[in-house]
């Protein structure tokens, strides 16, 4: 069979020359840097060309919420312009609500009050008409949340509370609304990009860390913090008395923002391994097209959680040094999941496997990759006999795994051999031209497989089916002898 003799070879094969990849722009409106400090030089000069002149590319998020630092009880209204970009009427609306501490009090069409039903992650709004194609409405939606004491993506400790996949956001509309369960394991969202101003009302002694460009002001015993984040998938944030900010500017000059509430924290290695992921990013894929990325300790569960412009970093395993790659993992997840979005249900492998295979610089230490690639073969051919042979496969859903290790074993560490692979089948140049050409496209946008293995097939020339169907049903890994120097 081909794909096993190809296997064979990817173990022998040298890699390509090293050498510095030109900066990708990618068309963004220049309102992203409307509000930053950023230089002239830095942000992208092409832009999105809207729709039509009377239609907005993106749906608009203005929200306003109060922060009850004793009972961590968050009141908001959350005003929503929507756009029905698709062919047919609408009778009704679909949000996703992840939280499970939120009440929905309201919902507006102007004066008039919707009827709703808040089940599961799935808030139906029934609308009084419908509404047609290309068609503009603004609702309003009242909320009350409570943040629990947790390490969840939605969470709060002694030191501070953060909130990701908290505010109601509208479902992804594509042969049917997108309302898939909270999955415990993965990563299950998918997610349109829109345009976000939020205020935030906490204690004045409180600091505020969110996505989009920040701005603080007062009002008696109150303060005030603003963010402005246009096109990005979700807003995040964290709250906390404790904050201490540390700041880092990248050669491209984007500025990382620690926000950290422990004395202990190894700063400089956080900061250093932020910058030094964002650039081998930026070098290999393209521009990071936001003025600043915040990256701010929590208790979250796991090694991190990266939303738009905001990476959840835990206070446990990142006290030690040896703890930071799930940061690498995080920083890439900025291009490959929320600059360019994907189905993380159904096809988590194609930011997984991607950000893993590019995070710490290796495609241009050919040597090193293949080592590394000879390493995850070994680990990963003696756990197969451990792993249920159905969930084996790339090509599985979040929704059959029953626990980290083995997701992460298969939709990351499996999926980057794939891509290697892949690398290996196209040739370094065109794999790397490749993932270049595939972020300028999707940026700010919901990329399939399907488009990944179309766009790969242009770019190489010649049918790629079999080479993926074969890997993403494949339940065991291909029968290979490996040599290795020791």
């Amino acid at each position: 069979m081909r794909q096993i003799f190809f296997i064979c070879a990817i173990f022998i094969l040298a890699g390509c020359t090293s050498g510095q990849l030109p900066e990708i722009d990618v068309p963004i409106p220049s309102v992203i840097f409307a509000e930053s400090t950023m230089p002239a030089h830095a942000h992208p000069t092409e832009e999105i060309i809207p729709l039509e002149p009377d239609i907005p590319s993106f749906n608009e998020y203005h929200i306003s919420m109060e922060f009850d630092a004793a009972t961590k009880r968050i009141n908001g209204i959350e005003s929503v312009r929507y756009t029905n970009r698709g062919l047919e009427t609408l009778d009704y609306l679909v949000f996703r609500a992840f939280l499970s501490d939120m009440d929905v009090h309201h919902v507006f069409w102007d004066n008039e009050e919707l009827a709703f039903d808040l089940s599961g992650t799935a808030l139906n709004i029934q609308l009084p008409r419908g509404l047609e194609p290309e068609e503009t409405m603004q609702i309003r939606i009242q909320f009350e949340a409570y943040i629990p004491l947790g390490s969840g993506r939605v969470g709060a400790n002694q030191y501070a509370a953060w909130a990701g996949a908290f505010l109601p956001v509208e479902a992804v509309l594509g042969n049917g609304w997108h309302t898939e369960s909270y999955y415990p394991v993965g990563s299950p969202f998918m997610l349109d990009v829109a345009n976000y101003t939020v205020e935030i009302t906490t204690p004045i002694g409180y600091i505020v860390a969110g996505t989009g460009i920040k701005n603080e002001d007062y009002l008696e015993d109150r303060k005030i913090t603003s963010f402005s984040a246009p096109m990005v998938r979700n807003f995040a944030f964290a709250i906390s008395p404790y904050f201490q900010i540390d700041t880092r500017i990248t050669q491209s000059d984007r500025e990382i923002r620690l926000y950290r509430y422990s004395d202990d924290f190894p700063i400089d290695r956080i900061l250093d391994i932020a910058e030094e992921t964002m650039t081998i990013f930026e070098e290999t894929i393209g521009a990071y097209p936001f003025p600043q990325l915040s990256i701010v300790e929590t208790d979250i569960f796991r090694n991190g959680e990266s939303f738009s412009n905001i990476i959840f970093i835990s206070d446990n395993p990142h006290r030690a040094i040896s703890g930071l790659s799930g940061l690498r993992i995080g920083v890439g997840k900025q291009w490959f999941s929320i600059i360019v979005g994907n189905n993380m249900i159904d096809e988590a492998w194609l930011s997984g496997g991607l950000v893993t295979l590019i995070n710490e610089g290796l495609l241009e230490r050919p040597e090193e990759l293949q080592a590394l690639i000879q390493r995850e073969y070994i680990y990963l051919h003696s756990r197969q006999d451990l792993i249920n042979e159905d969930i084996n496969r790339i090509g599985s859903r979040i929704s059959d795994y029953q626990n980290w290790e083995d997701y992460l074993r298969v939709q990351y560490r499996k999926a980057r051999i794939m891509f290697y692979a892949l690398m290996q089948e196209i040739g370094d140049e065109t794999f790397k031209e490749l993932l270049r050409e595939y972020f300028r496209q999707f940026a700010f946008s919901i990329a399939s497989a399907e488009d990944f293995i179309t766009l790969a097939e242009e770019m190489h020339g010649s049918d790629l089916q079999g080479f993926f169907e074969y890997w993403l049903n494949l339940t065991r890994l291909p029968e290979v002898s490996i040599e290795l120097e020791y």
